[in-house]
């Protein structure tokens, strides 16, 4: 018996052992942080990957190798957040923050489109133009049924300001035509926040889509973390917030060493 029980040890760990894949740097160059990365459903060797402030990364081996780039929008420019999909035919997207020349400072979430073959990416078209407010953390999915692309983000009146008057709210827009034009942006959700970029300002919003088209979408701010779901593609979202949990502490914390950590939700549907 001992000597069937050591035995039954050896192959867990050694099945277990060879079962580690390989880590592999993508880069280390411009301090990348904030990362975000897709593969291809129809060319699994494909994957591209985005991090702060402007980087992309592209593997055409499955992420064994990689190559890094610069994005570049010359109307709109490229001001970090990066979010980055695929849609159902295999087309990449690159969701960012704008500093325009003309305009201003994240007036505006900006989306680019990547040809894989050609390896370039178009000068970007975008959603949620308000050069009177700050658009941020934008976070974007793909209806793999209709190819649809949803996009979340938070809008502050006055990003960074104490001013009581001044809100932070969730808005949604949407693509049917592969991110060549977008929805209006409208709010989806009901408890604002303040402006002040932490505990108590709504943020964190990833919308996730579900079996039958539903929108899902769940943040974090003065409530907690709350929920929101739509049934008709994005044209009505339920009069009230859904509370999910409380969040002990609140969703912007420190920790020794990093010099910020976020804890906010991500969305997902099976």
């Amino acid at each position: 018996m001992k000597f069937f029980s050591i035995t039954l040890i050896f192959l867990l760990l050694f099945f277990n052992a060879t079962g580690q894949y390989q880590n592999v740097m993508i880069s280390n160059e411009d301090f990348p942080e904030e990362p975000s990365i897709t593969m291809n459903p129809r060319n699994p060797d494909q994957l591209v990957a985005g991090a702060n402030l402007n980087n992309y990364y592209v593997s055409n081996d499955g992420g064994y190798s990689w190559t890094r780039g610069t994005l570049v929008s010359q109307q709109y420019n490229v001001a970090g957040d990066p979010c980055v999909i695929v849609d159902t035919a295999g087309s990449f997207y690159y969701f960012h923050l704008s500093n325009p020349q003309q305009g201003s400072w994240l007036d505006r979430i900006v989306c680019q489109k990547f040809d894989f073959e050609n390896q370039t990416w178009t000068d970007g078209t975008f959603t949620g133009l308000n050069g009177e407010k700050d658009q941020d953390k934008e976070w974007a999915v793909v209806d793999s049924a209709t190819n649809t692309i949803y996009v979340t983000w938070t809008q502050f009146d006055e990003y960074g300001t104490s001013d009581p008057s001044k809100y932070s709210n969730i808005l949604f827009s949407k693509s049917t035509d592969a991110g060549t034009t977008w929805s209006d942006a409208v709010q989806i959700n009901e408890v604002s926040g303040n402006c002040v970029d932490s505990d108590n300002t709504v943020e964190g919003a990833v919308p996730a889509v579900g079996p039958d088209g539903e929108i899902y979408v769940a943040w974090a701010g003065p409530e907690g973390i709350v929920f929101d779901r739509s049934t008709d593609g994005g044209e009505t979202w339920l009069d009230n917030d859904i509370f999910i949990s409380a969040q002990p502490g609140g969703w912007d914390y420190n920790i020794p060493g990093i010099n910020r950590c976020n804890g906010l939700p991500v969305t997902c549907c099976d």
